[in-house]
């Protein structure tokens, strides 16, 4: 018989005593020539079946009880009451504590795996961000270094180093800016003016805005709203907002794009939603670099990112403001093929 729960364990343990306890009983008796009574035999064996049934049931309670809720105060930090724990000798008490302690060491490691991974971001972010202020500060550093060494009274170059020092201090506080957003998006401080807007209105001005940043790069913009079959598509969501998010898209577009390359901006009807994509036939990404696209600073070519004087923030930005709408944003890539951004807007 298999043996689960305490109740079962008293019985069979006070079976087995008492019976052993009788047995010894009348070997004794048998060996001293004494006469057995076995009526007498048979209530005894019963008064110690009870009796050590009674006790062990006890002892058993109490030291499970005891241990049990010493074990989950350890485990779920906090006071544990006898009312708090109804402890039911029927159950298969070692067993549900055992499942628990297995989910609570699973738990644990969970746990200890996101600290260990956030710990790994914290000192990769901290790292990353010294890098990024190094090089303007850096550079705003020589220049003004230069001009208080004699350079200031040098009209050939003061007025040239410190406009490059003011590009540095634009660059840095750019990128402040940026982080204090993502911060004010990641503590829901940032408020969303949601509208009804026509997104195709929106996408137009955006390509508009850009139209000679891509001439200079023969890169062509293009909007394609036939296939949806209207130029006005209504979506609920922040002007502004979603703006940003359009430009840092087709801004990227535009940077990693190829000789005579083509960007797009397109749209589809999901039903209760709208999908816009910006596709490009550019340098593409790698794989690799896909899960980690949109964290803060992180760069695919770090040489070159930089030299296009981008703070590393965009995409994390991007991310952060369609999260707010309570939509996603995805993107597809293949290394020199293209990329495709893709994100969703409530219809209105």
């Amino acid at each position: 018989m298999l043996i689960k729960t305490p109740r079962q364990f008293s019985i069979l343990a006070a079976f087995l005593l008492s019976l052993l306890s009788v047995v010894i009983v009348e070997l004794t008796l048998y060996l001293s020539g004494t006469s057995i009574n076995q009526r007498y035999m048979i209530i005894m064996f019963f008064v110690l079946l009870i009796s050590a049934y009674l006790v062990i049931y006890y002892l058993l309670e109490k030291l499970i009880t005891q241990k049990i809720r010493l074990l989950y105060r350890t485990i779920h930090n906090f006071k544990i009451n006898r009312g708090d724990f109804p402890l039911s000798m029927n159950e298969d008490v070692l067993g549900k504590t055992e499942k628990e302690v297995l989910d609570w060491v699973d738990k644990s490691r969970e746990e200890i795996e996101k600290l260990r991974l956030q710990e790994e971001f914290r000192r990769e972010f901290l790292g990353n961000l010294s890098h990024e202020l190094k090089t303007p500060i850096f550079s705003i550093q020589g220049y003004i270094l230069t001009l208080l060494e004699g350079g200031l009274e040098d009209e050939n170059i003061n007025r040239a180093f410190l406009e490059r020092a003011s590009k540095g201090v634009d660059r840095v506080t750019g990128m402040i800016e940026d982080l204090d957003l993502i911060t004010r998006i990641e503590s829901e401080e940032l408020e969303l003016n949601t509208a009804k807007v026509n997104i195709v209105d929106l996408a137009r001005e955006i390509v508009e805005s850009f139209e000679i940043k891509a001439q200079k790069r023969n890169v062509k913009l293009s909007l394609d709203w036939k296939r949806i079959g209207s130029q006005e598509i209504n979506v609920l969501c922040d002007r502004d907002k979603i703006g940003q998010v359009l430009s840092n898209i087709i801004n990227n577009s535009i940077n990693y794009g190829v000789e005579n390359g083509h960007t797009e901006v397109r749209f589809f009807d999901l039903e209760d939603n709208i999908l816009i994509e910006v596709s490009d036939d550019g340098v593409g990404i790698k794989e690799e670099h896909l899960p980690r696209l949109f964290e803060r600073f992180y760069r695919v070519d770090k040489s070159r990112a930089r030299n296009e004087g981008g703070t590393g923030l965009g995409l994390a930005i991007v991310k952060h403001l369609v999260e707010a709408h309570g939509q996603t944003i995805d993107v597809r890539s293949t290394e020199g093929q293209g990329s495709t951004f893709s994100f969703t807007l409530k219809k209105v």
